[in-house]
C-alpha cells in the first residue's frame, strides 16, 4: 500500500481539510553559507527558561538571536541564559514584541505568554513572514482558534502548537491502537485533570484582582521592572498584581493568571490542553469536533473563588466517523490516567510515564465506565486476564529526566510487537512519528512541511478546552457544527466565542 506524505502525516480523512496547509506555500529565507535560522523568543517566564530555550539551543539549525518579555528582570536573565550557552553576547534583550516582528531577519519565532496573548502574536508574526512555534493552549477563545487557523492558511508558514505529547511515545503508541481499530469502535473516552474540590478546580474563576484581598497591599506593590499595561494587552484593565507577573525570576509555575477569566481557561486550557488532545488526535477529530456538549450535573462548588461553578462531570458528544454512532467523553477529575478510550473489543488508557492496553474478542462489548470500573483501571485490576500490556509505574523521577526503570519502555515494545504498530499491514492508519516536538518544528522550518500539530490541529484542540470551560462557565449544555466552529440549532450564544472587547487596539487581523 504507497500512502503520500499528506495522508502519513494525518492518517484519516483529515487530509482533505488540511490541504491548504499541508504545504507551506512560502519558502524559508535564503541563507549564507554557514547561517543558521534566526529565531526569537517571546515571553521568558518559567516555561521559555526551563523548558523551551534549552530545547531549542539544542537544535542544529537554530540561533537564537533575540527574547522579548516586558518585565526587565526576567528577558535580561533569558538573554543571558542564551548568551552563556553561545559564549557571546549577541541575543539582544527586547522589550517590545513589535521590534521581533518587523526585523526582516528574523526567521521564527517561539510564544510562550500568558494565554491571552497567543493568538495576537501568532497572526502577527505570521503577516510578518515568521514561522511560528506557539505553546498550548494555543488560543483564548474559539474565535481566536478561528482566526490562527485563517493566518496560516492564508500566509503559508510552518506552524506548531505546543502539545508536546503528541511527540512522547506512549502517547503515539496508545493512539496507533486505537486509530487502527484493535479495540474496536470506541463508545467512551475519559480526560482527565483538575477536581471538584481544592482552590485549582478545572474551571476557571470569576475575574479579581488579588489573590489574598488582606494582601492586597503587598502584591500590588508597585513593580517598576514589568511594563504591566504591555502585560495585560487586550485584557481588561485591573491593577498590577505580583501573583499575575510574578517578580523577578520565578521558579514555580504561576497559576493566579491560568484561572482568571480574561486571561485563561483554568485547567481546561492547561491539563485539558493535552488531554483533551490526546483525545481528539485518538478519535480522528483533528478536522472536526463533538456535535454536542451536555451541561455537568456534579455538585457546585462552594469554594468563593470558583464563583459557584461546577468543576468537573460536563460531557462531549462525537459521531463516529466509521459508523456514525455516538462517541460521549467525561471530562473528570485528576487520577492515574490522562485519556482513557472505551472500545467494544478493549480498553487503552494513557498517561504520561504510563500506558495499560486490555484487548478481548469474546462478543462481551463495549465497557461503560462506572466508578467502580475506573478505580479498577487506575489500579490494572479491571480484567486482569485481558490486559495486553501495562506500566502503571514512573519511568521517570518527578523532573522527567532521570530514567528510574524501563516498565514503560518495555510495555511500549511488547505492545509494539503484539499489535504490529511498525508493521504497515497490520497498522494501515500510519500516524506521523514525531521524536520531540520542538525538533519537529525546526525540521519543518527547514524543509516547509507541515508540522505534527499546526494551526488547525492546536485550533481545534483549544477549542474543545473553550467549550468545556463555556459548559462550566455558564452552566449549560448546547449543540455545536464542529466543521464550521460555531454553534447549532440555536443554541449557545456566538458573544461566548470570542473577547467582549481587546482594550487598546489589540483586536487580531487577519
Amino acid at each position: 500500500m504507497k500512502i503520500n506524505r499528506r495522508s502519513f502525516i494525518l492518517g484519516s480523512t483529515a487530509a482533505a481539510a488540511f490541504a491548504g496547509c499541508a504545504t507551506n506555500k512560502i519558502g524559508a529565507r535564503a541563507l549564507k553559507p554557514g547561517e543558521k535560522r534566526r529565531y526569537a523568543m517571546i515571553g521568558c517566564g518559567i516555561q521559555m527558561r526551563n523548558a523551551l530555550i534549552p530545547q531549542f539551543l539544542d537544535q542544529p539549525t537554530v540561533e537564537i538571536v533575540a527574547v522579548c518579555d516586558c518585565d526587565r528582570e526576567r528577558v535580561e536573565f533569558a538573554a543571558n541564559q542564551v548568551n552563556e550557552r553561545y559564549g557571546n553576547k549577541n541575543c539582544k534583550a527586547v522589550a517590545d514584541f513589535r521590534d521581533i516582528m518587523n526585523d526582516p531577519m528574523i526567521d521564527a519565532v517561539c510564544i510562550a505568554t500568558p494565554d491571552h496573548w497567543h493568538a495576537y502574536l501568532c497572526v502577527e508574526a505570521m503577516k510578518h513572514g515568521k514561522d511560528v512555534y506557539c505553546e498550548k493552549p494555543l488560543t483564548f477563545s474559539v474565535d481566536e482558534a478561528r482566526k490562527v487557523i485563517a493566518a496560516q492558511k492564508k500566509y503559508g508558514r510552518v506552524f506548531q502548537t505546543g502539545s508536546m505529547q503528541r511527540s512522547w511515545k506512549e502517547f503515539y503508541t496508545a493512539v496507533m491502537i486505537v486509530r487502527n481499530g484493535f479495540i474496536g469502535d470506541v463508545k467512551y473516552v475519559d480526560a482527565n485533570y483538575g477536581s471538584d474540590g481544592d482552590k485549582l478546580g478545572g474551571t476557571s474563576h470569576p475575574l479579581r484582582f488579588f489573590d489574598d484581598p488582606n494582601n492586597a497591599a503587598a502584591e500590588g506593590a508597585p513593580n517598576e521592572n514589568v511594563d504591566w499595561d504591555m502585560w495585560l494587552g487586550p485584557a481588561k484593565q485591573r491593577p498590577y498584581s505580583d501573583m499575575l507577573a510574578p517578580r523577578g525570576v520565578n521558579q514555580f509555575y504561576p497559576m493566579f493568571w491560568r484561572f482568571d477569566d480574561d486571561i485563561a481557561l483554568g485547567l481546561n486550557g492547561d491539563w485539558g490542553a493535552h488531554h483533551l488532545d490526546i483525545a481528539q488526535w485518538g478519535l480522528d477529530m483533528d478536522d472536526d469536533g463533538p456535535y454536542k456538549a451536555i451541561c455537568s450535573t456534579s455538585k457546585y462548588s462552594v469554594n468563593l473563588l470558583h464563583g459557584g461553578r461546577r468543576q468537573c462531570g460536563m460531557k462531549m458528544l462525537f459521531r463516529d466517523k466509521k459508523t456514525g454512532d455516538d462517541i460521549e467523553l467525561q471530562h473528570g477529575p485528576f487520577g492515574v490516567w490522562g485519556t482513557i478510550f472505551y472500545g467494544t473489543k478493549g480498553i487503552v488508557a494513557v498517561n504520561r510515564g504510563k500506558i495499560a492496553v486490555w484487548q478481548w474478542n469474546d462478543g462481551s462489548g463495549v465497557t461503560k465506565p462506572t466508578a467502580e470500573i475506573r478505580d479498577q483501571i487506575a489500579n490494572a485490576t479491571y480484567r486482569a486476564g485481558d490486559i495486553v500490556a501495562q506500566s502503571i509505574g514512573a519511568d521517570y523521577g518527578t523532573d522527567a529526566t532521570v530514567k528510574v526503570d524501563n516498565l514503560l519502555d518495555a510495555a511500549i515494545e511488547k505492545l509494539t510487537k503484539h499489535f504490529g504498530i511498525d508493521d504497515e499491514a497490520k497498522c494501515p492508519v500510519r500516524l506521523y512519528k514525531s521524536p520531540n516536538q520542538v525538533q519537529n518544528f525546526c525540521e519543518c522550518v527547514e524543509s516547509r512541511e507541515m508540522t505534527i500539530s499546526p494551526a488547525e490541529v492546536g485550533g481545534r484542540g483549544a477549542t474543545l478546552c473553550s467549550l468545556c470551560n463555556l459548559s462550566y462557565i455558564y452552566d449549560t449544555g448546547f449543540e455545536w457544527d464542529g466543521p464550521n466552529m460555531r454553534f447549532a440549532n440555536g443554541t449557545g450564544d456566538e458573544a461566548w466565542l470570542r473577547r467582549s472587547e481587546y482594550r487598546n487596539g489589540w483586536e487580531i487581523v487577519v
